[in-house]
């Protein structure tokens, strides 16, 4: 249905130039004016919004010349135009104008990313500019550097502000910081979006382009950059006891890496009375929220049958159920691995009980499991299981 609907963009996305085009004007739209209503259609013709074209045209030269720079900038005034006419009302609001805009970063996330790692100039960074670079990004994608607004599938908006708290934490000086602006716009790591903000695509947060940031650092810089979310994890279990809170606190910081606001032992609402969730995790998506439940087993022995079904029907008694389900634990018998799945349930399997010692370990299977599963689940899909999971709601009420 959604290749059908966007099927007007398959003409601005055919080659590396113009999806590069299209996806940095959609990242713009996105985050330039994730809060402007229109009345009617703008277009890139008219006088009024010649200050955008220009502003796009600046993000060319930057990177793209000749032939590339000019099917780029075609499919940037295109998709500007196309974008509020193949959609009418639906382009005109902002709020419903971010989530198409999200959808189509999702729909084409793959021929978003090849383009933009295409043009993606990481020579421009001199090396020992780098292991800040790749710092930065590592804080941001762990929101340890807040960050104004994100899309689905994990572009943000970040504030001059806090960039310049974590330019102050290296101690770099104003002509330094300075420099530093320059490197990251330079190579495209950040795009300028005005007002002292700028946007950091998704493709500059995978791991590729982390490790060809941090390979060929020497010695300590290289530690320094790879160990600081390391750190930041193990740090956390000082004077915690080897039980059940140890596995809690890896999940819930795997999830805040991955941009989720997390609660542990938490008691939410429920038939009957309130319910303890062991990690209770939401993330914004568009104008609505994504939620996860986590129930974590850090025992001896195998996780069973019952403990399972258990698990199951208190999920089916919290007034807001979670989109997605999670088991963690040490290991599940294989009675219980089934009824897991067929309950609908993501089991994550750690092979041994979470401890003081092991916690890194562990910490690393989680989050790189999780990641997994959220690449898997693409954007769209999310946007589908939340409207879903409304529908059935309210029918839900309708019958009681």
């Amino acid at each position: 249905m959604s290749k059908e609907r966007f099927s007007w963009i398959k003409d601005l996305i055919d080659t590396n130039a113009k999806a590069f085009g299209t996806y940095v004007t959609l990242l713009c739209l996105r985050f330039n004016w994730h809060y402007r209503d229109f009345e009617s259609a703008p277009s890139m013709e008219s006088y009024d919004y010649s200050s955008f074209e220009s502003h796009m045209k600046e993000i060319l030269k930057l990177y793209l010349i000749g032939r590339d720079r000019y099917e780029a900038f075609e499919a940037i005034r295109s998709f500007f135009n196309k974008i509020f006419t193949q959609h009418g009302s639906e382009a005109l609001k902002a709020g419903s104008r971010n989530r198409l805009l999200e959808q189509i970063e999702g729909e084409f996330f793959e021929t978003f990313i090849k383009a933009y790692k295409k043009y993606l100039k990481l020579d421009e960074i001199p090396r020992e500019f780098k292991g800040r670079v790749a710092l930065l990004l590592r804080k941001v994608r762990s929101r340890r550097i807040p960050v104004f607004s994100e899309t689905i599938s994990g572009s943000v908006g970040v504030s001059n502000y806090h960039i310049n708290e974590f330019l102050k934490s290296l101690n770099l000086n104003e002509e330094e910081m300075k420099t530093f602006y320059q490197y990251l716009v330079n190579s495209g790591i950040v795009i300028y979006c005005g007002y002292g903000n700028y946007i950091i695509p998704i493709p500059c947060f995978l791991d590729d382009t982390l490790k060809a940031l941090e390979e060929g650092i020497e010695g300590v810089r290289v530690a320094e950059v790879r160990t600081r979310e390391a750190e930041a994890v193990s740090g956390r279990f000082i004077g915690v006891k080897p039980s059940r809170e140890v596995l809690e606190i890896v999940v819930a910081e795997a999830l805040r890496s991955l941009g989720f606001s997390v609660q542990t032992d938490v008691r939410l609402p429920a038939k009957g009375g309130d319910i303890e969730v062991d990690v209770w995790g939401v993330k914004s998506v568009g104008n609505a929220q994504f939620r996860v439940y986590v129930s974590c087993k850090n025992w001896d022995k195998d996780v069973d049958r019952t403990v399972v079904d258990q698990e199951f029907g208190r999920v089916l008694q919290l007034n807001q159920l979670p989109h997605l389900r999670i088991f963690v634990v040490r290991s599940l018998t294989e009675p219980a691995r089934k009824a897991a799945f067929d309950d609908g349930f993501f089991v994550i399997e750690l092979g041994e009980k979470a401890t003081t010692d092991n916690a890194q370990e562990i910490y690393s299977i989680v989050y790189n499991k999780l990641k997994d599963i959220f690449i898997g689940i693409t954007p769209e899909k999310i946007m589908r299981a939340i409207e879903r999971l409304r529908e059935a709601m309210k029918l839900l009420e309708e019958v009681m």
